[in-house]
C-alpha cells in the first residue's frame, strides 16, 4: 500500500491491543499487522517479521526479545504508556531499536492516587453501597479517617510520585519518601521502606520495578505489617510489585487498615478475597483512563512513528 505521497507505507506490528481510534490513526500512515490478535504471535512474526520496520504496543505488553529477533529490520517501537517492565530495553539498545513512551499521563495517575486515598480514608465506596442497600435508614455508618494532615509515605519519587506528593501538600500532609535518588524536595527521605511504613498513616506505591516474576515484590509482608491496623495502602504502580497474598490476608484480618488498589498481579483477575472486603477500594487499572489523556497518549504514539519514518527521529525516546 502507498501513502498520499505515493510512497510505500512502512509496515508496523501492533504487539498489544490498542484503542480503536489509535489503531485507525496508525492505519492512516502505516500498514498495520495486528500481531496481538494472533493465536501464535511468534509464528506470525516468523512469516511476516522481515517486512516490519516499526511496532506499537502498550505498557503491559511491551516488546520482548523473541519478538525483536523475528523482526530483523525493526527500527522503533512506540509504547502507549510509560511502564517499561515488560520491554526488553537492553536488547532494544543492543539491536539499535528506539523505544518511545507517552509521558503525558502523570497528572491522571496522581489524580487517581489521591482519589483512591480519599475513597479509602472516607469510606466512599462503602458509603455508596450503604446508601444503595437502604442501611442509612437504620442508622449511621462507621466513621472514616481524615486525609488532611496525615503522615504520607511515598515509595518512589519519580515523575508520578512527585505529582502525588505535590497534591498531598494541598492536604497539609507530612510527606516522606524512599527513592534510589535523593531528590531536591522539601520532603524527608527515609532509609528503608519498613521504617517509612512504620512512620506513615498512608503509604503510596509509585515506583517502577522489575518485570513480573523477575524479582521480589517491592512491598512485602514486613512493609505491610509495619503500616499496621490503621495504615492505608494505595497502589497505582503494578500489582506484581506487592506481595498480594500477604496484603489480602492482612486486610481481611484487620492487621492492615485499608487499601485503594488500581492494579493487580493477574489482572483482570482480582483475588477473590478482596471482593467482599469493605475496607478496600478497587478500580480496573484506570489511572490514565480519561478522554483527554488517552487522546494525548495516542497522539504521542502516532507522532513518534510518523516523525521517525519521516527521518526526523523519535520525539519521546527512552534514553
Amino acid at each position: 500500500m502507498t501513502s498520499a505521497t505515493g510512497q510505500a507505507k512502512p509496515e508496523i506490528a501492533i504487539l498489544g491491543q490498542l484503542r480503536p481510534p489509535l489503531v485507525a490513526a496508525l492505519e492512516a500512515d502505516f500498514v498495520c499487522h495486528p500481531v496481538y490478535a494472533e493465536a501464535d504471535r511468534l509464528a506470525y512474526l516468523r512469516q511476516h517479521g522481515e517486512r516490519i520496520r516499526g511496532a506499537a504496543s502498550h505498557g503491559m505488553a511491551g516488546i520482548k526479545q523473541a519478538e525483536m529477533e523475528l523482526m530483523p529490520n525493526l527500527e522503533i517501537c512506540a509504547i502507549n504508556g510509560v511502564g517499561l517492565e515488560t520491554t526488553d530495553l537492553d536488547v532494544a539498545r543492543t539491536r539499535g531499536v528506539a523505544i518511545t513512551i507517552t509521558p503525558v499521563l502523570y497528572d491522571d495517575v496522581a489524580d487517581l492516587a489521591i482519589a483512591l486515598a480519599l475513597a479509602a480514608c472516607r469510606r466512599i465506596a462503602e458509603g455508596d453501597r450503604f446508601v444503595r442497600r437502604g442501611a442509612w435508614l437504620e442508622g449511621r455508618m462507621a466513621l472514616g479517617r481524615k486525609l488532611s494532615g496525615m503522615k504520607a509515605g511515598l515509595i518512589g519519587l519519580g515523575r508520578i510520585g512527585s505529582e502525588v506528593a505535590s497534591r498531598l501538600e494541598g492536604f497539609k500532609c507530612d510527606i516522606a519518601y524512599i527513592d534510589p535518588v535523593a531528590r531536591d524536595v522539601p520532603y524527608r527521605r527515609v532509609a528503608d521502606a519498613v521504617t517509612l511504613a512504620e512512620e506513615s498513616d498512608i503509604l503510596f506505591l509509585a515506583a517502577a520495578g522489575a518485570a513480573k516474576g523477575a524479582g521480589a515484590p517491592i512491598v512485602d509482608r514486613a512493609i505491610l505489617n509495619a503500616l499496621g491496623p490503621r495504615g492505608i495502602f494505595v497502589n497505582i504502580a503494578r500489582g506484581w510489585l506487592v506481595d498480594e497474598p500477604a496484603m489480602v490476608e492482612l486486610l481481611a484480618s484487620g492487621r492492615l487498615g485499608a487499601a485503594g488498589l488500581d492494579v493487580f498481579d493477574d489482572e483482570p483477575n482480582v483475588p477473590e478475597g478482596l471482593l467482599a472486603l469493605e475496607n478496600v477500594v478497587l478500580t480496573p487499572h484506570i489511572a490514565s483512563s480519561t478522554e483527554e489523556t488517552m487522546g494525548a497518549m495516542g497522539d504521542t504514539v502516532v507522532a513518534n512513528l510518523v516523525s521517525w519514518f519521516a527521518g526526523k527521529g523519535a520525539l519521546t525516546a527512552v534514553p
